[in-house]
Formats: structure tokens, sequence, C-alpha cells
């Protein structure tokens, strides 16, 4: 059925345009049928960007947005970038931000929606016209100045839980063409990061640290000289080991196990994700992390092992900015201590990312004014909005050099190193209808050489494959179904893998994991995912 979608999808665009970084025009040519809202605007709407009027807060249309993220930064819509995002853009939002990652989805099941969401769990889900407005059809019923991409929009209709549904009703923030990364310099896309603490290393003597073996090495030195601190982390939800997974080439929940033959599997079913396995194992085994650190399910929890001192290694994200603000909570609470960025080793593996956009805004049914929503989304997916969310405002916050890069001024560098005053600042973590090469200038611009260089050191290791992530089938699909219980499994097994006292225990528990993926159905899913890449590389021109 996906298949049939994008080729259908893609006879109406022209294929040779896309992933060429088009950028949204100004026009609604060819949109759809007008939805009938279940409930009209409060107020007539007329104006500037995309006909809204510059809005005092006092003035500003009230939605709620409900944010599908525990770990999200923020739950507030103040500071000097929300505010600003509501004079322009008509709507200030009432935020929510999810208690755990059940909640969302019981809320879809008996029908009781907030105006706005953003989510990158439960996409296929809301990609349904029981649940939510198509951006199509608001577009034309209000006349909104704001025509995406074709190819954004082909990537959306991929999630339609109807297949035959021609409508679009997100779009995907958090993405840029392979082109336009190749043509970026100075920025390294996000990806699961070692940061260590320098200081302690440097006391140690500075031993080599170039090598996964040296990492070892390493924390041994750390284990018998700072016996109560612990060598590594592993406490992140997000991040958890990542690195290493990545190294070994199995970062990815599907990579290409023969690239040549264009075979896909998941990752956990690889030689790549057993060796992984192996090396996670032994960490434990050498007494480099807690089993009770695997039971961390708040980032925030692991966070305070880092920043109070209490660990050398901690698993995050590759951005020079948190670095930053990783030194600065710490050096609050550690007198010299110090974190930098272990750059990723010569012998790393192809290090593969599938991203073709991340999460996205969906306006409900319920939604009080579908009309300032869907204005208030297409100013923040304009160039001026999406800059404004992440850079806040030109000429005050920021200028573009002469490659369109942003230079920030000497009050947001000094500020950003502080994320909560960042926060209560600024606030520019409402990443909601931005680029990943925007966002990537949020923390790279201004960074220190020396650390941009840890983090940029073999980044031709790194491939993104857009089509492993536009291949995925749609959640409530049988495909779908399966994929779901794969990860349901995986998070009780991996922890069996991680914590297995020998080899023999390893090895058993390894052979039962494999056979227990067998019978929920991955096989049928790999030439799933094999038969989907194929054809989307064909449509998509990849």
């Amino acid at each position: 059925m996906k298949r049939k979608l994008l080729s259908l999808l893609l006879c109406a665009a022209c294929v040779g345009t896309l992933l060429t970084g088009c950028q949204m025009t100004d026009s609604t040519e060819g949109a759809s049928a007008a939805a009938e809202p279940e409930s009209t605007a409060e107020g007539e709407s007329a104006g500037t960007e995309n006909g809204v009027e510059e809005a005092s807060a006092g003035d500003a249309v009230k939605l709620d947005l409900y944010i599908d993220f525990t770990w999200y930064p923020t739950d507030s819509w103040s500071g000097i970038i929300p505010e600003t995002l509501t004079e322009k853009g008509g709507v200030a939002f009432d935020v929510t931000r999810s208690a755990d990652d059940s909640q969302l989805g019981l809320m879809i099941a008996s029908g009781d929606l907030p105006d706005v969401i953003f989510t990158s769990n439960e996409i296929d889900r809301l990609c349904d016209s029981g649940l939510c407005y198509s951006y199509d059809e608001l577009i034309e019923q209000y006349g909104v100045d704001w025509e995406p991409s074709a190819e954004r929009v082909a990537i959306a209709k991929t999630h339609n839980a109807n297949p035959e549904d021609d409508h679009f009703y997100t779009i995907l923030q958090n993405y840029n063409t392979n082109e336009e990364w190749a043509k970026a310099k100075g920025v390294v896309p996000s990806l699961s990061c070692v940061y260590y603490r320098k200081d302690i290393w440097e006391k140690l003597g500075s031993p080599e640290m170039e090598t996964m073996e040296d990492l070892i090495n390493v924390c041994k030195m750390v284990q018998e000289q700072y016996p109560d601190m612990i060598p590594v982390n592993a406490g992140n939800p997000t991040w958890r080991l990542s690195p290493f997974a990545c190294w070994y080439g199995a970062g990815n929940e599907f990579i290409y196990e023969d690239e040549t033959s264009g075979k896909v599997a998941f990752a956990d079913t690889t030689s790549q994700f057993y060796e992984y396995l192996k090396y996670a194992n032994r960490l434990y085994r050498e007494g480099f992390y807690p089993e009770e650190n695997l039971a961390i399910t708040n980032e925030d929890d692991a966070k305070q092992q880092a920043i109070n001192g209490k660990c050398f290694i901690y698993e995050w994200n590759s951005r020079p900015t948190q670095l930053v603000q990783l030194n600065t909570a710490t050096q609050a609470n550690v007198e010299g201590a110090e974190w930098a960025a272990m750059p990723i080793p010569d012998e790393a593996r192809t290090i593969v990312r599938a991203n073709a956009g991340w999460s996205g805004m969906f306006i409900s049914k319920k939604c009080k004014d579908p009309e300032a929503a869907i204005r208030m989304i297409a100013y923040m997916n304009s160039e001026e909005g999406q800059h404004l969310a992440l850079w806040g405002r030109e000429g005050i916050e920021y200028e573009l050099d002469e490659n369109g890069v942003p230079q920030f001024s000497d009050e947001w560098k000094e500020t950003i190193k502080d994320e909560d005053e960042m926060h209560k600042k600024y606030n520019n973590s409402f990443f909601l209808c931005t680029t990943e090469l925007d966002e990537g200038y949020t923390y790279y611009s201004g960074a220190d050489e020396e650390v941009v260089a840890d983090f940029s050191k073999n980044i031709d290791k790194i491939v993104n494959y857009p089509e492993l992530a536009i291949a995925l089938p749609v959640s409530t699909s049988d495909m779908g179904i399966i994929r779901a219980k794969l990860k349901e499994a995986r998070e009780a097994e991996l922890v069996k893998l991680y914590t297995a006292p020998s080899d023999e225990v390893f090895e058993s528990s390894y052979k039962e994991y494999m056979k227990l993926l067998d019978q929920i159905g991955v096989q049928e899913l790999n030439q799933y995912m094999t038969d989907e890449v194929a054809e989307i590389k064909k449509n998509f021109n990849f």
C-alpha cells in the first residue's frame, strides 16, 4: 500500500526537483478542497506574514500546545523568542509537556486531544482525517500564503493512516538534503557523543584515548584511582551507550546489511550490532557502569551524575553549546571540572543516520481556532520564522555573514553558557518547524575551533540514508505492528545482554534474543524494508 502511495505522490510532482533544497513558495496553487472546521476563528485575520497582523501577547489567540517529549527542556511559552513569535504569528501557546511516553497514545484513544500537538512517536496515528485537520485544506480555505515543497509533502503523506488519503497533516521538521549538508561548513549533524572529564584525564597523565580499546584502558585507570566515580554513565535513556553502537555501524534502527545488494535489516540482527553488544557487555563486566543506571528513565536524573562529578563519561548529543552548558553546570558543583568531547575514532565504521525529518506539528479536530493554528505554523515554517525560533531577532541577537551563518551577539554568547538562563531569557527551545542545518548553526556558530575540530574529526564517516526513515511502515499496518513488538521486546532483552556475567550467558541470551525476534516476525519486516527502500530510492532519486 505504501508503494502505491509513493508512486501516486511522485507521479504528481517532478521527481527531478526532489531533494534539491527546494524552498517554500508563495503559491497555494493545487491546494485541496476546503476543510470545515468545528469552530470558526474568533476574529478576522489579515495583514502581513501569512495574513497575520503583528499582535501583542494580550491580542494573540491562545491555543494549547502538547509537547510529546518527557525530556523537552521547557514547558513555558515565555522569553524573548516565544514572545516575538507570538507578535509575528498571532498565537500564544499554553504548553503542556508529556508526563510519560504513553500519555499521548491514551489521549488519541479517548479522542481527547489538545489544539496543537508536537510529536515524533504518534505521527502515523495523527495523520488521520478523523483526528486532525489536513494542512492543505486549511491552507486553501483560509488563503494562507504557504506551499511546502513537493519533497516535504511527499514524505509527510507516507505517514498517512489511510494510504488512499491524498492530504497531508504535518510537515516534518529537522531535515536537510545531503546536498545541503555537503555545502555546509563548520557544522556537524546531530550524533550521540562521548563526553569525558578532561581534568581527570589530565591528572591520569593524559593517556592515549584515540580508540575504543584506549577508552577501556582509561576507564580502568579511573576505576583504580577514583573508586567512587562511575567510569561510564550509561544512564541517559535517550543516549545510553549509543555512541558505541554508532561507532560499530549499528546506531540506527535499520541499516544496510549489504549495501551492494540493497539488503536492509533490523540492526539488532546484524553482525555489527552483535559486536556492539559484546563491547557494551565488556564495559559492564569490567565494572564501568552499574546495572541500576540502566533503569534510569529520566534524562535529568542521569545528567545529575555528570554535573555532580559522579561519572567520568557521559553519553549525550554532539553539540558545542551542550558541552559549554555541561561544563558550566558541573563547575558550579565541582571546582576545576572540565568536560571534553571524544572524537569519532579512526576505527569507527560508517555511522548511519536515517533522517528524513523528525517531528511534526498537528492541528487536532478539537482545535479552538484552526485558522490561527495554520497561520502560526505557516509563519514558523517560513525562513524568518525558522531563524527567529532558533536564533532570535536578526539585527539584535544575530547577523548573517556572507555564508548565511548566524553570528551571535556577545550577550547571546554569554547567556547560552547557562542552560537555565538561556531558557529564561531567550528560550530558543521551540524548534517546532526548523531545519536540521539551521539548528546545527545554533550550536556551532562561534564555537571554539578546537572543540569544533573534535566534533568534526572523521565527519566523512557519517552518512545519511533518508530512505531508511521514509520506508518505515505505518504504525497501524501489519509490518508496523511487528516493528512495535520488536521495539518492545528489545528493551528487556538488551538489559540481559548488557549485564550478562559471562561469555556463556551472553551467547545463550543472544541466541534467545534472535529466536524471539524471529518469532515476532523480524525476517518478514527485513524483507519489507528491503523492498520499500529499493522503491523509495528509485522514486525519490536518492
